[in-house]
């Protein structure tokens, strides 16, 4: 009997431990795709800055940019973020998107080139 006993204690404190470490994973993947989402939006900032000093864009990078906005690990909309950080991303996004068509936007809000 008690030998039952402290199999039964043995596997309970495994199952614990295993639901544990898979909460903490869980946990950690969430903040993960938040850092990787962050790093995709900054990267988009970047990029969007230095094609609107470009006289032209080749077809081949708006085609490339086009592809990076659709992708589902790079968009707020798709991955969920905080508000802040999704802001930041449709921007971005925006702003890229309208690179890539032709029509050319500012730096300040509301006058377009």
């Amino acid at each position: 009997m008690r030998k039952a006993f402290g199999i039964t204690v043995l596997a309970v404190l495994i199952v614990a431990s295993l639901l544990g470490t898979l909460s903490g994973t869980i946990a950690g993947f969430g903040l993960y795709k938040e850092e990787r989402v962050l790093a995709s939006t900054v990267q988009m900032e970047r990029l969007a800055t230095k094609l609107e000093r470009a006289k032209t864009i080749a077809p081949e990078t708006k085609l490339e940019i086009t592809r990076l906005t659709l992708r589902h690990w790079s968009d707020c909309a798709q991955a969920g973020c905080r508000k802040t950080l999704e802001l930041r991303n449709r921007a971005a996004r925006e702003r890229l998107q309208m690179l890539v068509t032709g029509n050319r936007v500012s730096a300040e809000p509301g006058v377009a080139r």
